[in-house]
């Protein structure tokens, strides 16, 4: 198991933590043993269960097997020696619906299947992944240096931007990498001249890479990357994955949902929690969330913290409907309660407004 990882990967060590990491497994304990622990013993017993509360978790659902073929296919196309910049991906969307956390999960996955596959697990001179965060309004020299720091290479004031961007690409051919993935990608501005010169050596740089460039961003097709300046030299290298909130408007979809809810429950660390017992509240959820995975999950973590702190070993529908939750989910929420859309469930209190179908 890796040291706990950082939020946001800011260096290569940090993107290995993350690897490396493993979720937390707690044994739950029935309410007599619970009430039995030492005072001590007790909140070590229930910090833990935050802690895995906490912790991040990825949920299959159809944007991430859409966003996993498409990556499977870039890398394939990838393979053997070419002479022009390899396929690229695109990952765009509105905020809160995971695009992060599923391009993360999918390096890990990746790192971690390359490391087996050239029996190299432990090998610190090897970085199948890089993880790049984009800085704000990025000049080249900004966006260069934040590559640099990634590597842990010195970004001294005297190195041209030029000179820069050889040593990054100097250690990560040696690195061996094969997936580059360039986070919050909305933050390169190409209508200023200082994004567009940015823009124009990221070209440069990915075509110098044997490596697969995966960009992810909020609402890229709007952004200057894909609509701005240099759309017509960017969209013919770029794959694009455009994540939505779920949708509820079938029995089919609203049964996704219900799984979907329910592969959560299935991590309650609460003794008395049966997988399922939610079922009345799912409707809400989906008016409170919008569909939207971060605000759902914000919802039901809020809800399982109040439990453990309350000494409560199951979460219920009421427990749910009082969990705080973000700004955006209440305007969600509200919204719902005004205008219910034929086919789409109408966010109430429990006990009032109409009901889901069996």
């Amino acid at each position: 198991m890796g040291t706990t990882p950082k939020a946001v990967p800011k260096t290569l060590a940090d993107w290995r933590n993350f690897v490396a990491y493993e979720r937390h497994e707690v044994e739950i304990l029935s309410v007599a043993e619970r009430d039995a622990l030492p005072a001590g013993e007790r909140e070590t017993y229930d910090n833990a269960r935050l802690q895995a509360v906490n912790e991040a978790m990825v949920l299959r659902t159809p944007d991430l097997d859409k966003l996993s073929r498409e990556l499977r296919l870039c890398l394939g196309m990838a393979v053997g020696d070419q002479f022009t910049a390899r396929q690229g991906l695109a990952v765009s969307g509105v905020q809160r619906l995971g695009k992060s956390t599923a391009a993360m999960y999918l390096g890990r996955s990746h790192e971690r299947t390359q490391r087996t596959v050239h029996d190299r697990a432990h090998d610190t001179n090897f970085a199948p992944v890089l993880y790049v965060s984009t800085p704000p309004e990025s000049t080249p020299r900004q966006l260069m240096s934040a590559f640099a720091r990634t590597l842990g290479l010195p970004v001294g004031s005297r190195v041209s931007t030029d000179a820069l961007m050889g040593q990054v690409t100097r250690v990560i051919s040696e690195l061996g990498t094969t997936l580059i993935i360039l986070d919050e990608i909305q933050n390169l501005s190409t209508r200023a001249s200082a994004g567009m010169a940015a823009a124009n050596m990221l070209k440069a740089f990915s075509e110098t890479l044997p490596a697969v460039f995966m960009y992810v961003g909020v609402e890229l097709e709007k952004s200057d990357l894909l609509a701005g300046p240099m759309q017509e030299q960017i969209n013919g290298r770029l794959s694009v994955v455009h994540m939505e909130p779920l949708p509820h408007g079938t029995q089919l979809d609203r049964d996704r949902w219900d799984e979907l809810v329910m592969q959560f429950e299935e991590w309650f660390p609460l003794a008395e929690h049966v997988v399922g017992s939610l079922g009345g509240a799912y409707e809400w959820l989906y008016g409170a969330s919008g569909g939207v995975l971060g605000s759902l999950r914000s919802i039901l973590r809020a809800a399982q913290v109040a439990a453990i702190l309350d000494g409560v070993e199951f979460v219920d529908q009421a427990r749910v409907e009082a969990a705080m939750i973000d700004f955006r989910a209440q305007r969600n929420l509200n919204e719902s309660l005004k205008k219910p859309r034929k086919g789409q469930p109408v966010a109430t209190r429990s006990g009032t407004g109409p009901q889901a179908a069996a």
